[in-house]
């Protein structure tokens, strides 16, 4: 798609009282099903308005149950992720606070109700969307507590309901990101931090092919892990068909057009890449609902790693360069990712053309921000030695 719990040792005690057995299992109510199906699919189409408001109406009647209270907390993570691609800290408060409150409902419905596979499946959810934000800003220590959480309750809902195939979302993530991320491998080998990444694969396709909720976020995860370039596991020849499947299905929808970008640019199909960007491009610059200014630094970016992947640096430093000075336009709004990136990527193409005094005043300039995307690492590497050719095409997203 990335930002925090209960202390370890009192999941671990709620499990072993709860989990002596598997108790009987209890059905989610019909109603509250519906909603939170219309709910979920709003989120992954980033129509967080609609999303709300249905899970508002689902609080409004179950009160009680925790997927009103999760829903309303993965709604508030979209916008924080797609619509302000995690650069806004009030939202990131925000929705720290609501993830808690999902939680305190999530333990408090569990006591009373331990049959409730669902409710497991939100508790383990809402873990597991605080891992995988962690993972995105590269907080190897949060992704790792919070994924052991997620997964540890998330296999209880698959005890208790084995038909569950929406938790396979959440087994599926572990199982792949553990086993294909080396910082964290790393970092928590001592820990006993193992994963199979094939596996998560498996269990991602399980969730798209037969999830009732989860159907259409397993998809766009596959979409993710098949563009990551360099993978053994990257696919973006599917990513691109796939990407055009949702294209069609929420022909309205921003998020759904850049995901296509960003695969045909994996696919290397720049030119069509580029040209999908110049339209997104022109429906921000036409006011067409959804398509906000803040995701100018965005384009100029995705449109720029076009021209640098075919070599074309002067026209990639232009679209850059665009970028970067949308940080400038409004110093009193939180600073964008993509346009600091965008920074990165101007000394990039500096460093190409032997400009490396240029290059390293566009590092430090994006040094200058905040890290709140884990983006040092990078910087600190092109400030000690110039970013060379044998580096492109490189990611469009930032890392």
């Amino acid at each position: 798609m990335k930002k925090s719990f209960l202390p370890a040792a009192l999941v671990f005690i709620l499990a072993a009282a709860v989990f002596a057995g598997t108790p009987k299992y209890e059905p989610l109510p019909e109603e509250l099903r519906l909603l939170s199906k219309k709910g979920l699919d709003a989120i992954y189409a980033v129509d967080i308005e609609e999303a709300e408001k249905e899970f508002n109406l689902a609080l409004q009647k179950y009160p009680d149950h925790p997927f009103p209270h999760f829903g309303i907390a993965m709604a508030k993570w979209a916008n924080l992720e797609y619509l302000e691609e995690e650069s806004d800290p009030k939202l990131d408060k925000e929705y720290a606070d609501l993830t808690d409150k999902a939680i305190a409902t999530g333990k408090s419905w569990i006591e009373k109700h331990p049959g409730d596979a669902n409710a497991y499946l939100c508790l383990g959810g809402i873990y597991g969307l605080r891992a995988h934000l962690a993972v995105l800003q590269h907080r190897w220590v949060k992704a790792y507590f919070d994924g052991k959480k997620a997964i540890s309750i998330t296999r209880k809902a698959v005890k208790i309901d084995p038909e569950l195939y929406d938790a396979y979302l959440g087994l599926g993530l572990y199982e792949y990101y553990a086993g294909t991320l080396p910082g964290v491998i790393k970092l928590f080998a001592g820990l006993l931090m193992r994963g199979d990444a094939q596996k998560g694969l498996e269990y991602l396709a399980i969730c798209k092919d037969k999830g009732y909720f989860n159907a259409l976020a397993a998809k766009l995860f596959l979409i993710e892990i098949y563009t990551q370039p360099g993978s053994p596991y990257a696919n973006p020849d599917l990513a691109v068909k796939w990407a055009r499947e949702l294209r069609a299905a929420y022909p309205l929808q921003p998020q759904m057009q850049f995901i296509e970008v960003v695969s045909l640019y994996e696919a290397k199909k720049y030119e069509e890449s580029r040209a999908e960007t110049m339209d997104y491009l022109k429906s921000v610059n036409d006011g067409k609902p959804g398509y906000r200014k803040s995701f100018l630094p965005r384009v100029f970016t995705a449109i720029g790693d076009t021209w640098l992947a075919q070599k074309k640096y002067d026209e990639a430093a232009d679209y850059f360069a665009k970028g970067a000075a949308a940080l400038k336009e409004n110093p009193d709004l939180p600073p964008a990712r993509w346009g600091v990136w965008a920074l990165v990527r101007l000394g990039n193409v500096y460093d190409l053309k032997g400009m490396r005094p240029k290059a390293l005043d566009c590092y430090r300039d994006a040094r200058s921000y905040k890290d709140n995307w884990g983006f040092s690492e990078s910087i600190e590497r092109y400030l000690k030695k110039p970013f060379s050719e044998a580096e492109l095409p490189g990611p469009l997203p930032p890392p």
